[in-house]
């Protein structure tokens, strides 16, 4: 999946909040939209190489989107919508690995109090799918999340009750750089995510992950890795 039309190359220079970045280009610092509302740690650090969108519109408060972060040899995604793109592809085409036989899929599926990212409708049952992008890794491990979400637990919580009444729910995480070799919660930074994933788990959610290839251009689904909970 290519990143944008239009990619350029910047230095991060700071992130005065969590929306916003400054960064040089050619010489000339500007601002540009951080995706990523999350901690990022390890990868937001002043004077890393970045690569930004440029996509100016009258309704954008900034020209830019930073979207990789230079992380050592690789390239690291920090734009989680890129997650659920990836995994739209992937089920377009009938690619993914942990899942098969269905008819057709729906995304933002509306049900109960809960909105899910795809709805996957198989001949004699339906799936309510869930994605998270991670963007932590620590020795190999990717970690979920790196800062408390309450949207995430309130996920987990409606795949829960789904499941209990007879459907077939999921959570696919994926870590969009290529050096996670499995996945893991983030049980220091938000406890109760990783008591409600336990959970679910225990309730017969199923629990898949991927990597990522991450190029200057490009990011697509690399191979399917383990999910440790």
């Amino acid at each position: 999946m290519l990143l944008g039309e239009q990619i350029v190359d910047g230095i991060f220079l700071d992130r005065p909040n969590r929306y916003l970045a400054h960064v040089q280009i050619e010489g000339q610092e500007i601002q540009a939209h951080v995706p990523d509302p999350g901690r990022l740690p390890g990868l937001m650090i002043p004077g890393r190489q970045v690569r930004l969108v440029y996509n100016p519109g009258p309704k954008r408060k900034t020209d830019y989107s930073l979207v990789l972060v230079r992380h050592g040899s690789i390239w690291v995604s920090v734009y989680p919508v890129f997650a659920n793109r990836l995994i739209e592809n992937e089920l377009a085409g009938n690619k993914l690995s942990c899942l098969s036989g269905y008819k057709n899929f729906q995304r933002e599926v509306k049900c109960g109090e809960s909105r899910f990212d795809f709805r996957l409708d198989f001949l004699v049952d339906r799936m309510f799918l869930e994605v998270k992008s991670v963007s932590l890794v620590e020795n190999g491990e990717g970690k979920f999340p790196d800062a408390p979400t309450e949207r995430g637990v309130k996920h987990l919580k409606g795949l829960i009750d789904l499941r209990k009444k007879g459907f077939r729910t999921a959570v696919i995480f994926v870590s969009q750089r290529s050096d996670a070799r499995s996945i893991t919660t983030n049980d220091k930074i938000d406890p109760l995510f990783g008591e409600w994933l336990r959970k679910a788990k225990r309730a017969s959610v199923e629990l898949y992950g991927y990597n990522c290839r991450v190029t200057k251009n490009t990011v697509s689904i690399k191979k399917e890795i383990p999910i440790n909970v």
